[in-house]
């Protein structure tokens, strides 16, 4: 059974208000082979997004359905015209809900 998994947050700049329009790229960021593409979303007015997705896209063999906790996530994020503007510290064995309130300064 793929197991569902979710990752949730709100983007805002310095000052609170909240950036909206913005996407953001969830991986699972693997030290031996190559990382894992989970999903994206698009910041709501709110600032608020979510990102939606199975065990299946960061468990891809029977090998790692034994070794592989929760994934290594990383998020990116992208302005309008897909300038990157932001990428957040490994979160390391994910649970299967996670959620982020990230600043982004200079916006």
């Amino acid at each position: 059974m793929s197991h569902a998994y979710l990752i949730a947050g709100s983007i805002t700049n310095e000052d609170g208000k909240p950036l909206q329009g913005l996407m953001i790229k969830a991986f699972d960021v693997d030290l031996l082979t190559e990382d894992d593409f989970l999903g994206q979303g698009e910041t709501a007015t709110d600032g608020s997004f979510t990102i939606l997705y199975r065990q299946a896209q960061f468990v891809k063999n029977v090998l790692e359905s034994f070794t592989e906790g929760g994934p290594d996530i990383v998020l990116t994020i992208y302005d309008q015209t897909g300038q990157l503007l932001h990428t957040t510290k490994r979160r390391a064995g994910a649970a299967r809900f996670e959620k982020y309130t990230i600043q982004i300064s200079d916006l």
